[in-house]
């Protein structure tokens, strides 16, 4: 067999492969649309929603919204937010975990705290997240908490192949026909061609092998907003805005460059 005519038919299976696992792609797509078709949107927890939608930080938001309407906290005017003396009483904790997860880690800080860093709070996290982790189980076909084995299997494809591709390349230069020398510079010299193959092949793919996509999510998206954030009036969501975009006040250049002596 000639290395064209092998070349083809290596070529060939590749195809095959991929034709085999666009089916996959598809038959699973099917299923998460169906899955997605039979969720009932009232039994979407609305914290669950907004997590699923727009990440954890968007859970926050929407809890600071309800404790906003609750007079459990208030917003400074540098964007800051503290809790305030009804919120400070701990029996006025709402029962729901996410809201409270809020109120705590905000009782924790004597002084107003920025409400767009509990995200980076090991403590915040810790109470927040086994709701919305316990909420996703219960989600099915949720990608990525399964992954995208298809997508991996596609990339491991092109791998394989631009590996046979370096092999066959370097078999008909005759590198390997040669001293130990030559053997050894052959086989490194492959293993260079096979990763810019490989990197080639794995760029082609990320760019036409669609990605799985995230049903629920887009499911979530179509919901109606958080009730609470649908409560605000202009000037609170004004106010919560200001508090999920707060930056700390940069403090003076101790050594600006035309002091002298600066250096």
């Amino acid at each position: 067999m000639s290395q064209i005519v092998l070349l083809v038919a290596v070529s060939a299976v590749v195809l095959g492969a991929y034709a085999v696992l666009g089916v996959l792609w598809w038959a699973r797509d099917r299923a998460d649309r169906e899955a997605v078709a039979l969720v009932d949107g009232e039994s979407v927890d609305p914290y669950h929603a907004v997590a699923t939608a727009d990440g954890d930080r968007g859970a926050d938001r929407a809890a600071a919204a309800e404790l906003l309407l609750a007079g459990l906290i208030r917003i400074e005017e540098d964007g800051q937010v503290s809790v305030t003396a009804e919120g400070a009483d701990p029996a006025r904790t709402p029962e729901h975990p996410v809201p409270a997860a809020v109120l705590v880690t905000l009782r924790g800080h004597a002084r107003p705290h920025p409400l767009n860093w509990l995200y980076v709070d090991s403590e915040h996290c810790r109470r927040r997240d086994p709701f919305l982790r316990a909420e996703d189980a219960k989600r099915p076909r949720w990608p990525e908490r399964d992954g995208d084995g298809v997508q991996i299997a596609a990339i491991l494809v092109a791998a394989s192949y631009a590996g046979w591709l370096a092999a066959q390349l370097m078999y008909v230069s005759g590198v390997f026909s040669g001293s130990a020398v030559e053997i050894v510079v052959g086989a490194c010299a492959g293993l260079l061609t096979w990763m810019v193959f490989a990197l080639v092949l794995h760029i082609v793919v990320m760019a036409v092998w669609p990605e799985r996509r995230y049903r629920f999510a887009e499911y979530c998206r179509g919901l109606p907003p958080h009730p609470a954030e649908a409560a605000l009036d202009a000037a609170q969501r004004q106010r919560l805005d200001q508090a999920m975009a707060y930056n700390p006040p940069r403090e003076p250049d101790r050594w600006p460059l035309d002091t002298p002596g600066a250096f």
